[in-house]
């Protein structure tokens, strides 16, 4: 697009945008009014708690756990910045912007968490590597857009939760719902824009667009395998948190449904209706058995299983990255 791009002043446009990406838009002018003082806001809840105290297999659990959150709230900042200069809409622009400096201050405040929590933080898995790594290589805002809005920021969405709820340590339980609230407005950026770039999409781009949905999701589950004992060591139900997950997944394909004039989107293959959530939510179970229920010794085999391909996936990534 050539600068200065004209056409922004035209008044027909104006009256045109207003009135199709004015809830977009609102996006911003609320990340304004919302910004909390991450300095703050640590440091009184480390007066208030008396610092960070937790045994050592908790910490050990928790570094696994929000390394991973760490380097994905610094991949979202890229990402949201990548955002703000390639989308064309002003109402998306000043929405990526917003985002772009809630992540800048979710990284800082998670940095110095960490931090003060002490231990050792570990490098990055490989799954969560692959899947971050592709969203900041990509040009295609569509693929940004769908694979950070609202596979990943849903994925943080549904930890934030699960740790709070877990009650795993004082600081972090009230500092989370500060991460939560930001997070469920970024959501909204893929929910209200996204819909606008399917539908110019051919078939072949949308079959690559499935296939991306697909490896992303895939590769978040092996994440998940390979950090299930630090889920449980932190009180964390994996099978209630993968269901929550999924039907926010699917809140938010209904958030686009609503947000396209009621059309379903066009692209999405991630929430199954009928048959296909049913199949969802018993993969869920078989793989991630609910806790305090009896597993059959091939369920206990399968998910051993499962946990030492994940291992050896990892290891796979690792060296090839």
């Amino acid at each position: 697009m050539a600068f200065p791009p004209y056409r922004l002043l035209d008044r027909d446009y104006v009256a045109e945008a207003q009135a199709k990406f004015e809830r977009l838009e609102r996006l911003y002018h609320v990340g304004q009014q919302k910004i909390w003082d991450g300095k703050q806001v640590l440091a009184e809840l480390m007066r208030k708690h008396g610092g960070i105290r937790v045994p050592d297999d908790k910490r050990e659990a928790l570094n696994q756990v929000f390394s991973v959150i760490l380097w994905g709230e610094l991949a979202a900042w890229s990402i949201a910045a990548d955002l703000a200069l390639m989308l064309d809409e002003p109402a998306a622009k000043m929405a990526a912007t917003s985002q772009a400096h809630d992540e800048a201050r979710h990284f800082f405040v998670m940095r110095d968490y960490l931090l003060a929590l002490g231990g050792e933080l570990p490098k990055l898995d490989g799954y969560t590597a692959v899947v971050l790594n592709e969203l900041l290589d990509t040009h295609r805002i569509e693929d940004k857009l769908l694979g950070m809005q609202l596979i990943v920021e849903n994925t943080a969405l549904t930890l934030f939760r699960s740790v709070a709820q877990a009650g795993v340590e004082p600081v972090l339980s009230e500092l989370l719902p500060y991460f939560e609230r930001d997070e469920a407005r970024h959501v909204g950026l893929g929910v209200m824009y996204l819909p606008t770039l399917l539908r110019d999409l051919g078939p072949v781009d949308r079959t690559r667009l499935q296939y991306l949905q697909l490896k992303i999701v895939t590769l978040i589950a092996w994440g998940t395998h390979l950090k299930w004992h630090y889920f449980e060591r932190l009180g964390i139900d994996a099978n209630t948190s993968m269901r929550h997950g999924s039907r926010l997944l699917e809140q938010t394909m209904e958030g686009m449904r609503a947000a396209d004039g009621g059309r379903k989107p066009p692209a999405a293959i991630l929430v199954g209706y009928g048959f296909l959530r049913a199949l969802n939510d018993r993969a869920i179970d078989v793989f991630f058995p609910p806790p305090g229920e009896p597993t059959p010794a091939w369920q206990r085999g399968l998910v051993g299983l499962c946990e030492r391909l994940a291992r050896a996936g990892d290891a796979v990534l690792r060296m090839a990255s």
